[in-house]
């Protein structure tokens, strides 16, 4: 969605019984806090052509600066990845992913990295040839990051639109097992199909895993945040992201899944004064216990 303005990570607290091994999902939700994502920066054909121009280390002190504590890296790995087995990963374009993911942790941030705009699986998730591609790509991946700190989380996919609830579910239990060959209790973010909103996630088969965060995306309502139209700010209107909010705590605790609010956001279109009003109070559900 690269259209939308402003896309900000924040996290869902849900407090549930503590894992025993090192970094459990429900201490880095409790620590994530507010993020933003490093969006139209490493998804274009060439870095940075969507406006915002290369990634600069600089970025990161900045963010620091702005009070962010972790960072969402997306990443379109298609660009820079044969079509032909084994189809291996640019070397100089996996170089920069790392360096970008390096800034992020030695500052101290969540970061997380994913695959990102992968139309061509998303629109013909049956051709086993693309299966295979994706594949590689992420055993490519989770052995090259496999020894970064466990600050560094790996999300399966953005928004697989497309796909039907069942290619999802497909998807993330073979992903979750390529990441799990090299990289056992890192964890791994999910959604549902569709563009991975509340209720495509709480519709999901959930993996068996201990180590699992769920994710989903809001531009609600969408003729106001998506197209502009209207204004936002009713008791009504307040009630509907409040009642949102709620339906994911309530199936975060009933499952023992943390939850990240990776994207939310209105376009730069929209009325201001509603584009305010929406923001603040997406961060108050946000933050909320």
């Amino acid at each position: 969605m690269k259209n939308i303005y402003l896309f900000l990570i924040f996290s869902l607290v849900f407090f549930t019984q503590p894992l025993t091994a090192q970094l459990s999902p429900e201490q880095a939700v409790a620590e994530m806090g507010r993020g933003i994502n490093l969006g139209n920066t490493l998804e274009p054909p060439t870095e940075g052509a969507w406006n915002n121009g290369p990634a600069q280390e600089s970025f990161f002190d900045a963010y620091l600066a702005a009070g962010f504590s972790n960072i969402r890296v997306p990443v379109r790995w298609d660009e820079h990845t044969s079509e032909n087995a084994p189809f291996a990963i640019d070397e100089t374009w996996m170089d920069r992913v790392e360096e970008v993911v390096d800034w992020g942790l030695s500052r101290g941030f969540y970061i997380t990295l994913n695959g990102h705009h992968e139309d061509w699986l998303k629109n013909d998730y049956s051709n086993p040839t693309l299966q295979a591609r994706y594949d590689s790509i992420w055993v490519q991946v989770a052995a090259r990051f496999q020894d970064k700190s466990d600050h560094l989380l790996f999300e399966i996919i953005n928004e697989p639109n497309g796909m039907t609830a069942a290619e999802v579910d497909d998807l993330n239990q073979r992903i979750l097992g390529i990441i799990r060959a090299n990289n056992p209790t890192r964890i791994v973010i999910y959604s549902g199909n569709m563009y991975a909103n509340s209720d495509n996630l709480i519709n999901a088969a959930i993996p068996s895993d201990d180590y699992l965060i769920g994710y989903y995306h809001a531009y609600d309502p969408w003729p106001f945040s998506g197209q502009g139209m209207g204004t936002w700010g009713t008791p009504n209107d307040y009630q509907q992201v409040t009642n949102k909010y709620q339906s994911v705590r309530d199936w975060s605790t009933a499952n023992n899944i943390p939850v990240t609010h990776s994207e939310f956001g209105a376009m730069l279109i929209c009325d201001f004064n509603s584009r305010m009003r929406i923001y603040a109070h997406n961060v108050e559900q946000c933050v909320a216990k």
